[in-house]
């Protein structure tokens, strides 16, 4: 780079530039949400499918892998992180807990309720993350997301109805989103 001297805004945008290429190289490589949307389809399928309570347990695997994973695969205990990329992890971490222990108890007691509420706990981390990228799309997947569970424990655990073409959408958008976010799609819109 040549000898340029800079007056304070292009200061300032280069700064910030350069803290949201940061931010976004980091948060692509926590990639929970892709994850988390191709197993909960795959989960989510499969426990509609087989209605006994003990596939309802399927659901801890998808909490635990979409967190465990990207941790693994991207030596994520060795890599300095920012302020952003430690919120979403732990943040992300206390939703993978919350999912194994809702799966663990609703396949005892809850069974019929097990698939929304795991549902919640994604539309929840999704909402941290719309507060994190203030992006339209993330904040829109978190309500289909929260729109869906919320009917099916307002009918009483009934799936019937467009609920659950809502949860698959949920689940497919969350896909999209977690590849958008590791650059693999075009950005998604911002407010």
């Amino acid at each position: 780079m040549e000898d340029k001297k800079f007056n304070e805004y292009e200061s300032l945008e280069l700064i910030a530039k350069t803290i949201e290429r940061a931010r976004k190289t980091e948060i692509g490589r926590l990639n929970f949400v892709t994850f988390y949307g191709i197993l909960g389809l795959l989960t989510y399928t499969f426990t509609q499918l087989m209605r006994e309570p003990q596939w309802q347990l399927l659901w801890i695997a998808v909490a635990a892998l979409s967190y465990g994973v990207p941790f693994v695969y991207h030596r994520m205990w060795r890599k300095p992180m920012t302020v952003t990329g430690r919120i979403v992890k732990r943040g992300w971490g206390y939703f993978a807990l919350t999912g194994m222990g809702i799966a663990l108890v609703g396949s005892v007691a809850l069974s019929t309720y097990v698939a929304p509420l795991m549902t919640i706990v994604g539309s929840c981390a999704l909402f941290m993350l719309s507060g994190v990228y203030k992006q339209k799309a993330i904040l829109a997947a978190s309500f289909i997301g929260l729109f869906s569970s919320a009917m099916v424990v307002a009918t009483n655990g009934s799936y019937e109805g467009n609920y659950v073409f809502f949860a698959y959408l949920f689940y497919a958008y969350c896909v999209y989103i977690g590849l958008s976010l590791s650059g693999n799609v075009d950005d998604i819109k911002t407010f």
